[in-house]
């Protein structure tokens, strides 16, 4: 029993001077003291209040990602090169699917100094020439020259379209430069996504070219059908020849599609200036066989005297059809002769009668692996046609004839080069940002850059911001592009009640676009704010849009007459802007304003938060070489 008294006793004392040590400790803290292993320190701060959270991401744009500045044509490696990108065309199964598209090239001396240079026209539709700088035995190429033509932008309010609405209706465009107007000037023949063909006329001279924008084109559209709005293809390439032999171009089209894979002849009724094409004059001049993509190029492959045809498809593999030199009438066709080998294969490889499939198969083909345009002329002036090839990867690549002319012999496709390598641009992260480039916003750019790539930048805040503005034209034969399309309706506006409009809007029109990271609290004030600087800027706004939902019950069938049936939805919603105008000058200025997100719908005055919501940084810069500019650093969104 005494035990336990003395063990009680002993945990009472220790409580006790516990408490004491306790209340001593609270005491010397109270007085800004604290006494710790004898000891004297400072009370330690107390923390700082967490910085407002910026619902904005990468605000002062100091992380990006690189993208090929292709302006002059060249890419970051050197490679001849245009803008890559995929159109939604039938494949070999029977779906509809988006697939890698060429650059499309055409062969011809366009400035008068007897050297072959090359033409390229992208899946957008820009158009390059890259001059020959070198000699006759060493082509040498630097930069490609954009003309002042832009065709794929399409307007619902085109009468040639009848209704089509296809972003992508015009682009795809395969090109062949000819003399099919008796000028005495390379014209440039164009076909396209949609089936049409097209003539620009060369404006220019020959020893000058200049390929300009049509007034309309419906003005530059050839019909092939006697009504010009029906269509009987798509995906069309043309080439020009006077294939019967009276004196007159006549028009050879590849086609594109699965089901209706030929090379089809339209006999020119028309005068030698002024070329007619009708469907009662037209024929297949080749059968694909199976082949899809075509585009045909005009050579005598044999030596025979006779102009045979050679096809690109699809696979990238190059079909030739022999010409038997027999006068042309209507039902006639060429009988597929091989696939072209790399470096001479045998003839048991590619030989006539072989089906066309297990040809393909076969090893030792000439091959662009995948969609290829093709042109030929002679590179090395050795008198033998050499054949340059338009790939899917954007780039363009040449393969030298080393045979003889009745038997020629093709090396591997090389891509060519062109000067070092333009800087790319640096895109940034977290950000969606349209310059226009499928508008025909020639030459305009986004980029984070920093005071050392960019003396003028000399960023707000951190170390770098963001640029909006146009590269420099590198044109010297070429006049430099100066016509910019405007927006598609006259009374466009860069946003409307509650969305932002870029499909119809002009060509030099720039966005810069964040989705909500974060969801925005109903009933709560933010604050907007970035910092700009810039000149010849206007039609600037900056745009906060979010969209309440809400359902209110489920959704019902209402039963109709003959057993039809509608639903009827049930939901709450509404969408809101907040439109913030700007202005910029020579030196960094605010842009800042509240705003309360709210609904007026009374169905939505219980929704806590908002989820779809983004920032729209908007504006047109004056374009051209001496056109706008403007710096973007320091965007933040904070809860007030």
């Amino acid at each position: 029993m005494r035990v336990w008294i003395d063990f009680i006793a002993r945990t009472v004392h220790m409580i006790v001077v516990l408490r004491m040590r306790i209340s001593l400790f609270s005491l010397i803290a109270q007085a800004g003291c604290l006494v710790f292993t004898g000891a004297l320190f400072a009370q330690a701060p107390a923390p700082a209040p967490a910085a407002p959270k910026n619902m904005i991401g990468n605000p002062g744009f100091e992380t990006g990602f690189r993208r090929d500045n292709i302006w002059d044509g060249v890419d970051t490696t050197g490679a001849l090169a245009g803008e890559r990108g995929a159109l939604p065309i039938l494949t070999t199964s029977g779906t509809i699917a988006d697939t890698s598209m060429p650059v499309s090239v055409s062969v011809a001396d366009l400035n008068g100094d007897s050297l072959p240079d090359i033409a390229a026209m992208d899946v957008l539709g820009y158009l390059r020439v890259f001059f020959n700088a070198g000699t006759k035995t060493e082509p040498k190429f630097t930069v490609g020259e954009l003309s002042n033509l832009f065709l794929s932008r399409i307007s619902p309010t085109d009468p040639s379209l009848q209704g089509v609405n296809d972003a992508n209706a015009r682009q795809g465009q395969r090109i062949h430069l000819c003399e099919i107007t008796r000028s005495g000037k390379k014209d440039l023949v164009i076909g396209n996504y949609l089936g049409e063909i097209l003539l620009i006329p060369n404006s220019g001279s020959g020893v000058k070219p200049d390929y300009r924008q049509p007034s309309s084109i419906a003005s530059a559209i050839i019909p092939t059908m006697k009504d010009s709005l029906k269509k009987w293809g798509n995906v069309f390439a043309p080439a020009v020849w006077d294939w019967n032999r009276d004196g007159k171009d006549d028009l050879l089209v590849g086609e594109g599609s699965y089901s209706a894979n030929s090379i089809h002849l339209l006999l020119n009724t028309g005068s030698g200036s002024r070329p007619v094409f009708d469907e009662n004059n037209r024929s297949v001049l080749a059968y694909g066989m199976g082949l899809e993509q075509l585009t045909p190029c005009i050579v005598d492959y044999n030596g025979d005297g006779n102009q045979d045809l050679l096809v690109a498809e699809r696979t990238g593999k190059i079909a030739v059809y022999l010409n038997n030199g027999k006068q042309w009438k209507a039902g006639d066709t060429l009988a597929f002769d091989s696939f072209i080998p790399v470096g001479g294969a045998t003839a048991a490889t590619t030989a006539v009668g072989k089906d066309p499939m297990d040809a393909a198969k076969a090893s030792g083909l000439l091959s662009l692996g995948g969609i290829t345009t093709i042109a030929s002329g002679d590179f090395n002036g050795d008198g033998l046609f050499d054949l340059v090839f338009g790939k899917s990867n954007g780039k363009v690549a040449l393969s030298l004839n080393s045979g003889t002319k009745t038997e020629p012999k093709f090396g591997a496709p090389v891509e060519l080069k062109g000067d070092a390598g333009t800087p790319p641009f640096n895109s940034p992260s977290g950000w969606e940002c349209n310059f226009g480039l499928d508008r025909g916003n020639f030459y305009g750019f986004f980029s984070v850059v920093k005071e050392a790539d960019d003396a003028e930048a000399k960023p707000a805040e951190g170390l770098a911001c963001l640029k909006a503005g146009y590269a420099p034209s590198p044109n010297k034969i070429m006049p430099v592009p100066t016509q910019y399309s405007a927006a598609l309706d006259k009374n466009w506006k860069p946003f409307n009640t509650t969305d932002l409009v870029v499909w119809g809007s002009p060509a030099n029109f720039f966005t810069a676009v964040q989705s909500g990271r974060s969801p925005l609290k109903t009933g709560t004030t933010y604050i907007f704010s970035m910092k700009v600087k810039g000149s010849k800027v206007n039609n600037a706004a900056v745009g906060i849009q979010y969209r309440g939902f809400k359902k209110l019950s489920e959704a019902k069938i209402e039963r109709g007459d003959r057993n039809s049936a509608t639903v009827k939805k049930n939901d709450a919603e509404q969408r809101k802007l907040e439109l913030i105008p700007f202005t910029a000058g020579t030196s960094w200025a605010e842009v800042r304003k509240e705003i309360t997100v709210k609904f007026d719908n009374k169905d939505l005055a219980d929704l806590k938060q908002v989820t779809d919501w983004s920032t729209t940084i908007a504006f047109m810069l004056s374009p051209g070489s001496q056109g706008g500019v403007l710096y973007i650093d320091d965007v933040k969104i904070i809860e007030k």
